[in-house]
């Protein structure tokens, strides 16, 4: 199980800002009755664009990261990218089945990359093409 991270509203702030000044990125927050997570696309370069997509539990189920996933691939478009690429931990099945259902194949595997805090995790790197 992946622990939550609580941080001062000072962080979360700090972050934002950071995100939303990217001149490489966009930044969105997601509004499904109230704020419920974010979506991004960075690194956007060359044809191609990293996306993070981050939502509270309460809406899965609902296609809010189905419509929001749709959005970003058509930014993504616009901004003349031709390929998503992403990273999601090994251990979060959920996102990789997510991901995979939307033709997002596993390009590479890097094993003991991210450390959460507690543990040394495993993480996919996937790719789409965009059409």
């Amino acid at each position: 199980m992946i622990e939550a991270c609580v941080y001062l509203d000072a962080e979360v702030q700090a972050w934002i800002r950071r995100r939303t000044d990217d001149p490489q990125g966009a930044f969105w927050v997601v509004d499904a009755d109230g704020p419920r997570g974010f979506v991004q696309l960075t690194q956007i370069q060359s044809g191609s664009a990293d996306l993070g997509i981050c939502l509270a539990a309460n809406v899965r189920g609902k296609g809010v990261a189905t419509e929001a996933m749709r959005l970003l691939a058509t930014e993504a478009r616009q901004r003349g990218c031709r390929k998503l690429t992403l990273r999601v931990l090994r251990v979060n099945h959920r996102a990789i089945a997510f991901y995979r259902k939307l033709k997002f194949s596993t390009v590479d595997l890097k094993r003991r990359l991210h450390f959460d805090g507690r543990h040394w995790r495993d993480v996919l790197f996937m790719e789409k093409r965009l059409r």
